[in-house]
């Protein structure tokens, strides 16, 4: 890695020079930007970056370069920062850019290594790499972002902008975001009292222990009767397989051969119209010999017949158990040194699926995963999967059957972000028909899981990000704005949105998110600028209204709006709008005594606690 990063350390380098030309052997800048990894096109935090460092020096006469780092497995280590402020410093340089939290045990580690360089971190106070306790160096200088102020303009557009009911969807563990969310509440009041609009915002932080948020939810097997149906409908019978039910003409079903036997192996299908005076030809199915195929529904009833046929040679079992080892949860039969495709049943609730343990002598491909593939099967073999409680947060999904199903509807289980989950309906009783899928969550609502057909009897969706579900929540309590200010896991909201309605709003706060309705910036070009006209190293400067460090990137078209923006940015910049700051990043206690003190005419301000209910404190 390290031969690597010489190597590519040329390769990296792009020298901005405004003097004049730069000759190849001309290297020497005066401001090195180093990257985190990123290039100065991201449209964020490097972009901003670098168009602040190349405005100051074009205007004082000034060369910059920057290096984009070569990552050590995605991330920017203290070595490989080493390295590039090593040749800065071989080129002569006199400042050093250092954008985020990445570089902070970096600054604290190598900047007094090099006295004579001076260096500014962003939105970042040097630490070591085991104790985040903040460290003072002399030759640093620190850059925050005042979070509160940025939080104020996100509330006081919402609002203004006509948003009444709204949400702070907030990382407790986060300083940066309970500021952003105390922020957030005082601005949409100032909005709300000036206008004498009534405005609701319900806040919620993901990660507090107070917050007893249900994310399971249940999924329905919805049927109908067949009388009730207005279109033509068919009866398909499936034998030993499954699609078996009654649908309208036209309808594309996938039909698919039971297990075989032991001893035997799929054959092909055999059909047969039900329907006097239609030909068994007409039964319109994709493949005879495919355990697994299509049927498009034509004008017929149907029987659908899976066969089998002998195993030639020798053959084995692989079963599949329970995670108790005492039943066969599916049952594979293979030819001798043969191979099959296996996956474990569905975890049970808050569990996650770990390995495979088995005394056979036959090759399993990957121990750890659920799907796998098992070879040279020699022998009987039986395979049971191993579960372990989930150290990472999972849906717990329940799958029922409605009225009109018969049995059990397949699907129940916990699942994690990200995996795909399959659903089967029961087989409908006689006189009825599938219908559809409904989902709701443990408090009624629909979860926003986008299902590939939720008018098929079988079917599959991936499970979106467990926050999001909290989200959805506060959408449908009515909110038609959540803040996301300083939140690592901002992007839940956005899913959220996705799922819902494209018209819903995400304001953000921090780095230029282009999905946002509107983002309060963080401008780290106008930081730069002012500490390279300043530099004062071992101190920490707060970047906000009084020194352009903030901005929207989306106002209004509204002249009104505008100008009542500008005239709040400017009264945050001159310091006459006092605002209350959130004490050690604990936003519930912030939300307790702004309720107490009530400050506000007309927002009502509730905090979520038990069970993901919202209500006044």
């Amino acid at each position: 890695m390290k031969k690597i990063i010489s190597v590519l350390l040329c390769l990296a380098l792009v020298a901005c020079i405004f003097a004049g030309c730069a000759k190849k052997e001309d290297l020497k800048s005066d401001i090195v930007l180093i990257t985190n990894g990123a290039t100065i096109t991201d449209g964020g935090y490097n972009q901003s970056a670098w168009e602040g460092i190349s405005s100051y020096a074009e205007e004082n006469s000034m060369t910059c370069t920057y290096y984009q780092p070569i990552l050590d497995n995605g991330e920017i280590t203290v070595e490989n920062v080493e390295k590039y402020v090593s040749l800065s410093a071989e080129n002569g340089a006199k400042f050093i850019i250092l954008p985020g939290e990445a570089f902070a045990v970096s600054a604290y580690e190598v900047a007094a290594v090099y006295p004579d360089i001076n260096f500014i971190l962003l939105e970042a106070i040097p630490h070591s790499a085991d104790d985040t306790t903040d460290r003072f160096v002399s030759n640093v200088m620190s850059v925050t972002f005042d979070s509160l102020q940025s939080g104020f303009l996100a509330g006081y557009l919402a609002v203004i902008n006509g948003n009444t009911e709204l949400g702070y969807f907030g990382e407790y563990g986060s300083k940066i975001s309970t500021s952003n969310g105390a922020g957030f509440v005082q601005g949409a009041a100032y909005a709300a009292d000036s206008l004498g609009v009534p405005v609701t915002m319900d806040w919620a932080e993901y990660d507090s222990t107070l917050l007893d948020y249900n994310y399971d939810f249940t999924i329905t097997a919805c049927y109908e009767k067949i009388e009730d149906q207005s279109d033509e409908t068919f009866t398909v019978n499936v034998v030993d397989g499954l699609g078996s039910g009654t649908y309208t003409k036209g309808s594309n079903i996938t039909i698919t051969a039971n297990p075989a036997p032991a001893g035997k192996v799929f054959d092909k299908w055999e059909v047969k119209s039900d329907t006097e005076g239609v030909k068994d030809s007409k039964v319109n199915i994709s493949s005879k010999t495919k355990e697994s195929m299509n049927l498009l529904v034509e004008k017929c009833d149907c029987t659908i017949t899976a066969t089998y046929k002998d195993i030639e040679g020798t053959s084995y079992t692989v079963s599949v158990m329970t995670a108790d080892g005492s039943e066969v949860a599916s049952l594979y039969n293979v030819g001798e040194n043969g191979s099959c495709n296996i996956s474990a049943p569905v975890a049970d609730a808050n569990m996650i699926f770990d390995h495979w343990e088995t005394s056979s002598a036959v090759k399993v491909e990957d121990a750890n995963s659920a799907y796998t593939k098992v070879s040279e099967v020699n022998e009987n073999a039986q395979l049971t999967p191993v579960y372990v409680t989930s150290d990472i947060p999972t849906f717990n999904i329940t799958v029922v059957t409605g009225e009109g199903g018969d049995g059990e509807s397949t699907g129940s289980g916990s699942y994690l972000t990200g995996d795909t989950v399959t659903l089967v309906s029961a087989t409908p009783l006689e006189g009825y028909m599938f219908s559809h899928w409904e989902n709701v969550d443990a408090y009624d609502h629909s979860t926003g899981i986008a299902m590939d057909n939720e008018y098929y009897y079988t079917t599959t969706f991936k499970m979106v990000d467990r926050y999001a579900a909290l989200c959805d929540t506060m959408y449908n309590h009515g909110v038609s704005a959540i803040f996301t200010g300083g939140n690592s896991k901002a992007e839940s909201a956005f899913t959220s949105k996705w799922d819902f309605d494209y018209d819903l709003n995400v304001i953000a706060a921090g780095e230029n998110t282009k999905n946002a309705y509107t983002t309060i910036v963080n401008d780290y070009g106008e930081a730069i600028k002012d500490c390279l006209a300043d530099f004062k190293g071992g101190t920490v400067t707060i970047a906000n209204c009084a020194t352009e460090g903030l901005y929207a990137t989306f106002v209004s078209e509204n002249d009104d709006v505008k100008a009542q923006y500008d005239e709040v940015y400017k009264a945050l910049a001159e310091g006459k709008i006092e605002l209350a700051r959130v004490q050690n990043g604990a936003g519930y206690d912030f939300c307790k005594k702004y309720n107490e003190k009530n400050p506000s005419k007309c927002l009502t301000l509730n905090g979520w606690f038990l069970n993901g209910i919202s209500f006044e404190l």
